[in-house]
């Protein structure tokens, strides 16, 4: 009985933490870093934007409309048409402020570069979540062969995004995930991934987040 109720009390707590995501580093952590962060602040679609994602990932949409509250909207613009736009003033500045900004030559277009010490001054809480996020659009797990053992490997991608791949490495190991592996793939784009193996806490919330990435 003693040891049913400490098992009791461990899922809840467990599950209790699970719940305290923090919306800002989720958020942060799915924005999309291809060769940084780029939109046009004199357009109005741009207007307090937070993040863009392809209008048929709708669980995708779904979980970040959960986290964030808030409901995606599609862009006016033509070449935008397949995308639907997440738009808050308030992440708009608090997502802005892990970026430095410079404006395009010859253009209205403003680019972000993330900045990894600012990112990682995060708590242990922000990190996690940043990583949650992050899985959420870029993880996978694969399946690898060991001496013909097979076993599960969690992996995350990112293209074009040095400054995300160096904060998800430093995140995993301030975690203390054990990281099987580093690559960069010097292709078109440039890809950066990190494999690594969660523990049975961590596996089951990734789990969860790679669930919204099956779509009906």
């Amino acid at each position: 009985m003693r040891n049913f109720i400490i098992f009791c009390f461990a899922f809840l707590s467990f599950n209790l933490n699970a719940q305290e995501i923090d919306k800002t580093y989720y958020l942060l952590g799915a924005v999309d870093n291809y060769s940084g962060r780029n939109y046009e602040l004199k357009n109005s679609d741009y207007k307090g934007y937070v993040l863009k994602i392809k209008k048929n990932e709708t669980n995708i949409i779904n979980r970040l409309e959960e986290i964030s509250g808030l409901k995606f909207s599609n862009f006016s613009s033509e070449t935008l048409e397949d995308w639907s736009s997440l738009n808050s003033d308030h992440y708009e500045k608090e997502i802005n402020q892990f970026y430095s900004f410079s404006r395009a030559k010859s253009s209205e277009n403003y680019n972000g570069k993330l900045n990894p010490e600012k990112v990682l001054k995060g708590t242990k809480n922000q990190l996690l979540s940043y990583l949650l996020g992050s899985f959420l659009i870029h993880g996978n797990i694969k399946t690898e062969n060991d001496g013909g053992d097979q076993y599960e490997v969690y992996e995350i991608s990112v293209a074009n995004a040095q400054p995300q791949f160096e904060v998800l490495k430093s995140i995993l190991k301030e975690l203390g995930v054990y990281i099987i592996k580093e690559e960069i793939w010097y292709k078109t784009p440039v890809t950066f991934h990190v494999k690594f193996s969660p523990d049975s806490e961590l596996k089951t919330l990734l789990d969860k987040e790679l669930a919204y990435q099956n779509n009906n």
